[in-house]
């Protein structure tokens, strides 16, 4: 006779607890949640802090790490009892407690595991009320809403919270995100279908719509930016507003969730996976920064940034790195922020072009040229150890070193630079690509420096912006490209070209999408001029590229604008 497998012990989460987070800036994190967000500190220990928005012991802990991340999730469960029977039903489905090794005060008996991402999921018992009374805030939430998740393998994911922790399932965006509930709320953690694990946005909930009116005029009144909002969600049809922390983590305040009451007569629905969907009121899209769970965008310094590893890394060319030994990279404070590139002297010399390459920084996005495509930035330029060239060269000429703002399209090898010295400034538009549509050989490589009439002072702040518009196509006719190139504004110089396979034949394709780059370079040899033959440089032989100069270039207030949408609106 079979024996029966015995029946599947259930578990009830109460609510979403509390969020706990790791940051590296402790304690201007804590100084915004309680300024900004309007949460208050009960209790500090071993370097963390943990805060409250009502009676209960907190709903927020951080605790000091090298990097900002996901502590951990915590659950409340209804009693010790329950928690007992937590285990038990984790246990019998495979997973088992892990050791909990950090300090957390203000409740009782907990357990720690890993969900299948490997977030830290904390269920526990009972959180402790205090008596003594919140200190006035301008506005503060009412408790800890809901997190959400971009997991690696979505419906491995959701099936560890339904299957193992009793969630239910709410609503769901095609294949993309999956809302779950542990309670009457409509989701206390979201999934979204990422292919990798981090912390997306954890959210706290505000009495009503006033109060969002309130927090907007409170954030505009302290310099907070709002990423998103405010509008009202599809799924939970709640309203939000999405603000960053300074560790750029993502908090979302909102209010109006739905509420399930009826779970036997509860039908999910299936969202189209399209703004209209998470933004029911504009029908706008997430900014890209929201979608990646990065409060900052790449480009948004006013808080600091690390630079390296928030949206920018440093180019690597197979075993070439764009980083010349000799450099040190100074990112920016909310006090000075300018991201600076400083090489006293150049040590990086190859006898290829390579040799251009002292430093390049590059965005980890790329931008679609679409209809069209702005960069600006604010740069100014130190130049050094040019006096005595080898060359007999104008010491100021940029092909001898130079900072520049450069947008690449990797996938055509179009170049679009300006490169500036200590006084001169130089448009440069070059293919590196030596393939195309009419077969190899049918392009050739081609560089078209121009060096403006402008001059500026050493180390002096410019405003420097490169337009690029890819023209109106007509049937099996290319419009014409066009790259303009300003400065404070003025246009400096400007060039038109039609894609073409008959020589002059670059560029033969219509850049795609570019990257944008902080660089310095030298530019020394002979170029290309896409017709076979050689445009003279100072050093064709490679013989004395470098000779004691070097090159430090600020960068700030980079703005990226594509066809009317501007991805950064702060300067």
């Amino acid at each position: 006779m079979a024996r029966r497998s015995s029946p599947q012990l259930m578990i009830n989460i109460k609510r979403m607890g509390h969020v706990a987070i790791t940051v590296p800036n402790v304690g201007e994190t804590v100084d915004f949640y309680e300024q900004i967000v309007g949460l208050e500190v009960s209790e500090r220990g071993g370097g963390a802090v943990f805060l409250r928005c009502n009676a209960e012991h907190h709903c927020l802990a951080i605790y000091p790490g090298e990097e900002r991340k996901l502590h951990h999730l915590g659950l409340e469960v209804t009693d010790g009892d329950a928690l007992e029977a937590a285990r038990n039903a984790l246990a019998q489905r495979g997973f088992h407690p892990h050791e909990r090794t950090y300090a957390e005060p203000g409740h009782g008996e907990a357990l720690c595991y890993l969900d299948v991402d490997g977030n830290r999921i904390e269920l526990y018992e009972g959180m402790r009320s205090l008596d003594q009374p919140l200190q006035p805030r301008e506005i503060r939430p009412l408790r800890f809403g809901h997190i959400t998740l971009q997991s690696i393998e979505l419906k491995r994911a959701a099936a560890f919270y339904t299957d193992a922790l009793g969630f239910r399932v709410s609503d769901t965006a095609e294949d993309a995100v999956i809302w779950l509930r542990c309670n009457q709320d409509h989701h206390g953690i979201a999934l979204l279908n990422a292919g990798h694990a981090k912390v997306n946005h954890y959210a706290y909930d505000l009495a009503g719509w006033n109060d969002v009116k309130r927090m907007c005029d409170h954030l505009w009144r302290n310099d907070v930016p709002i990423i998103y909002g405010p509008s009202r969600h599809g799924p939970g049809h709640n309203i939000f507003i999405y603000v960053p922390d300074p560790a750029g983590n993502v908090i979302e305040l909102t209010t109006e969730l739905d509420q399930i009451w009826d779970e036997e007569r509860y039908v999910p629905l299936d969202w189209p996976n399209e703004p209209r969907t998470v933004d029911v009121w504009r029908g706008l899209p997430a900014p890209p920064n929201l979608l990646a769970g990065d409060g900052r965008d790449f480009d948004d310094w006013t808080a600091g940034s690390p630079i390296i590893g928030a949206g920018w890394h440093v180019l690597q060319a197979g075993d070439f790195t764009a980083l010349d030994p000799a450099a040190t990279l100074t990112t920016p404070t909310r006090e000075r922020p300018e991201f600076k590139i400083d090489i006293p002297r150049f040590t990086i010399a190859f006898d290829n072009p390579l040799d251009h390459v002292k430093a390049i920084v590059t965005a980890d996005r790329r931008f679609a040229t679409g209809n069209g495509l702005s960069v600006a930035v604010d740069m100014a330029v130190d130049v050094h150890g040019t006096e005595g060239n080898p060359f007999a060269a104008d010491p100021d000429d940029p092909r001898l070193g130079c900072a520049a703002i450069a947008l690449i399209d990797d996938s055509t090898g179009m170049v679009i630079n300006f490169e500036i010295s200590n006084r001169r400034v130089m448009a440069l538009r070059e293919l590196f690509v030596v393939t195309a549509p009419g077969g190899v050989g049918s392009v050739l490589p081609m560089a078209d420096p121009a060096l403006t009439d402008l001059e500026i002072e050493p180390g002096s702040w410019h405003r420097y912006e490169i337009r690029y518009d890819p023209g109106e196509d007509s049937v099996l006719t290319p419009g014409p490209d066009r790259a303009e190139w300003y400065v404070d504004g003025e246009l400096v110089h400007q060039i038109e070209w039609v894609a073409t396979v008959d020589p002059p034949a670059a560029p033969v394709i219509k850049p795609i999408r570019f990257s944008v780059n902080m660089a310095i370079f030298t530019l020394l040899d002979d170029l290309p001029d896409g017709r076979g033959g050689f445009l003279p440089g100072l050093d064709p032989e490679y013989r004395q590229t470098i000779f004691g100069q070097g090159v430090t270039g600020r960068w700030r207030n980079l703005q990226v604008s594509q066809a009317g949408e501007q991805q950064h609106l702060r300067t």
